[in-house]
């Protein structure tokens, strides 16, 4: 499974694009799950996911810390950063550092156009 965590302002547009991104997962045969970040701590939560190729996460860019990070019970894989957030790129991938995350910040434009089978193929 891979794990892709959405970092925003936690706002429905937000949660909008992840879960077409989940959707574009699918269309290519994937099986995706979609949750709010919190499932990472938590081992009964994260459990009903194991069978999924990629379960996409949303979460305040706020709470992503180093120690919400070394606390997950499984690996993240890739941090999404929505274009509000877009400017915390550095400090996300200092915070990654040592955990071979990729952080990928997406183009306003790629986020409102919702061209999300282009932002799938970044992170697959």
């Amino acid at each position: 499974m891979k794990v892709i965590l959405m970092v925003c302002n936690g706002g429905l547009s937000g949660q909008h694009f992840l879960k077409s991104l989940a959707a574009a997962a699918e269309t290519e045969g994937y099986k995706a799950g979609i949750d709010f970040g919190g499932v990472l701590y938590d081992k009964k939560a994260i459990s009903k996911y194991l069978d999924v190729d990629y379960l996409f996460l949303f979460a305040p860019a706020t709470e992503i810390t180093k120690d919400a990070m070394d606390s997950s019970f499984v690996k993240i894989d890739t941090i999404l950063l929505a274009p509000q957030v877009r400017y915390m790129l550095a400090a996300m991938r200092e915070l990654s550092h040592g955990n071979d995350i990729k952080c990928i910040a997406i183009e306003p434009v790629t986020f409102a156009e919702l061209a999300v089978k282009e932002c799938f193929n970044l992170i697959k």
